[in-house]
């Protein structure tokens, strides 16, 4: 075990400095995208009308994506360690872990937002804001303008870095892709509309599962973060046991209702929800805290839970299921 711990440090470290100083990479090499375009050529072959076939056959899509990108890395990093060896294998792993977590693309999302209000520019942070959430931001005041780009920040702590990261932590990188497309097939398919209702039924329950530790599990970074940063981790932690359950969602409300009450606002989606007991928000400058915190909470966890489970189990998983795979193919 021992000898693959610097490999296995490697791996998280290039995964790390690559969100940090590169970034998302470009749409035709990203392979989120690419399970977005598989979901969305095997929907249009889904016809509606029978609600009994729309779910059996949105559960076979939703597996078929899942075990086929998965397969497909555990493939590739096999290939890789057989041919160019652990060093190699470890530097690839890096660059594939980071696709399927978005630490630093938050705060590029919310930053233009950010700007188009400080500028007092309300119609320019609403279409910023549009690129960030799926409601009708045509008609929001400023207060919610502010409030739906942090709710989506704080949202994402737990789809985009916590649960990717927690499943690269205990099965190894093929079960961190295994669940970005579990996550994707959400976003696109689980919506409760007439043409997804029943075709991503098994998508967003599926969803609803594969969050339900770590959006209860990252509250307490959230609030250690706040801590750290001067903030109300007592009030996040009040506003998290009171408002958890304002969401449709068992998961969410968990852990935005603790960056809620921390940051003293307000979080509201109207007809929805309400967390938080504070105002809504009227500074633009709650943005770039929202991220902080976000960002803060994230590298505690990764050090305190995802390094130590990588190394003790994860990559072992992974090692032994690429081993497996060789076997069965002769290599």
């Amino acid at each position: 075990m021992f000898e693959l711990v610097p490999y296995a440090f490697l791996t998280i470290t290039v995964a790390l400095l690559v969100d940090r100083f590169l970034g998302e990479p470009p749409n035709a090499l990203h392979p989120v995208v690419w399970m977005g375009r598989a979901i969305s050529s095997l929907d249009k072959r889904i016809s509606r009308g029978h609600p009994r076939r729309e779910r059996l056959l949105g559960a076979v899509m939703a597996l078929a994506v899942m075990l086929s990108f998965s397969f497909l890395s555990l493939l590739l990093m096999a290939l890789v360690r057989d041919a160019l060896g652990l060093v190699a294998w470890a530097i690839v792993g890096g660059v594939i872990l980071k696709t399927m977590f978005a630490m630093s693309a938050m705060g590029k999302h919310t930053e233009p937002v950010r700007k188009a209000l400080l500028a007092g520019d309300l119609e320019m942070g609403r279409r910023k804001a549009a690129m960030m959430v799926s409601r009708d931001v045509s008609e929001l005041d400023r207060g919610h303008v502010i409030s739906c780009a942090a709710e989506s920040a704080a949202e994402n702590t737990v789809d985009s870095i916590f649960s990717p990261l927690f499943y690269f932590g205990l099965l190894g990188l093929p079960a961190a892709v295994a669940y970005r497309a579990s996550n994707t097939l959400d976003a696109m398919v689980g919506y409760l509309n007439d043409k997804y209702r029943h075709v991503g039924w098994f998508s967003a329950k599926l969803d609803d599962c594969t969050n339900f530790v770590m959006a209860r599990a990252a509250v307490p970074f959230v609030l250690l973060a706040l801590m750290v940063m001067g903030k109300d981790w007592r009030a996040g932690w009040s506003a998290s046991k009171r408002y958890h359950d304002q969401t449709l969602s068992p998961n969410k409300g968990w852990h935005m209702s603790a960056f809620a009450g921390g940051l003293g606002i307000r979080f509201e989606k109207v007809g929805w929800y309400v967390m938080g007991d504070g105002p809504l928000p009227s500074d633009p400058e709650v943005l770039r805290d929202t991220i902080k915190v976000m960002t803060l909470a994230s590298y505690l966890f990764v050090f305190a839970a995802v390094v130590p489970l990588y190394l003790l189990v994860g990559v072992e998983v992974q090692l032994f299921v690429e081993n497996l795979l060789l076997g069965s193919i002769g290599v």
